[in-house]
């Protein structure tokens, strides 16, 4: 009770104080202000489709990936966009239990289905960790993990380039951005040699470019089958 007075909650939407003893996850008035991914969407990446007979969006129609498809829970909108800003450079941390906690709620069947061996959350390099303080893939893995009683492994492969933030760069800089970005020890390798299925978290899902350059490493370091989930994904057409 005292914790909640010194350090109140608040709705990871519009990060306004919730009331004493709410057990809801978000205010009142946010909670019709996400949009949550339906049918149809694209069968790769998730994103939102204009049309339920069209299968691919047009990033991913004709692209080969070393992973196999994934998940998103919302639409990316400007609530969204700054509940993640809010969560990445604000220091709130604890929005990572309301991002799993719409990853279960929504996805716990394919979860089970997948039956993924570990969580494998997108790495940042050492500079941006030691600024921030925290990985936010990585708080919403651990989330996750405790409900789906899954490992997380946060170590299986780093971030061995310090990349320029992806939304300041063009559809087309992406991939070459975080191009060999990644790499996995030869001792980790040795560590994790019965990990053959993972799903990969990250907090938003663009072009995909670092979904796959994560993918990459991890497929040639013996992943055999590899997903991810995601907090937010854009619409695709």
């Amino acid at each position: 009770m005292l914790l909640n007075i010194i350090y109140p909650r608040r709705c990871p939407i519009c990060d306004s104080v919730l009331k004493n003893g709410s057990r809801n996850e978000t205010c009142g008035k946010c909670v019709k202000k996400v949009r949550y991914i339906e049918e149809p969407f694209c069968k790769k990446c998730g994103k939102p489709l204009e049309y339920d007979y069209i299968e691919y969006c047009g990033d991913c129609k004709g692209k080969i990936t070393s992973y196999k498809y994934g998940m998103a829970v919302f639409e990316y909108s400007m609530y969204i966009r700054d509940s993640i800003s809010r969560f990445k450079y604000n220091g709130r941390r604890e929005y990572a239990g309301y991002y799993s906690e719409c990853m279960y709620d929504n996805y716990r069947g394919w979860i089970n289905k997948v039956s993924p061996d570990a969580f494998i959350p997108v790495p940042i390099h050492t500079k941006r960790m030691r600024k921030r303080g925290y990985n936010q893939a990585e708080l919403i893995a651990l989330e996750l993990g405790k409900k789906c009683s899954i490992p997380v492994i946060s170590d299986y492969i780093y971030r061995c380039k310090n990349t320029c933030p992806q939304k300041m760069l063009s559809p087309s800089e992406r991939a070459g951005n975080v191009n060999d970005a990644f790499m996995v020890s030869d001792a980790t390798k040795e560590l994790y040699q019965n990990v053959k299925c993972v799903i990969i978290i990250d907090d938003i899902y663009t072009t995909g470019s670092t979904i796959e350059a994560c993918s990459h490493t991890l497929r040639e370091a013996g992943v055999n089958d590899i997903y991810f989930m995601c907090v937010s994904i854009g619409r695709g057409f």
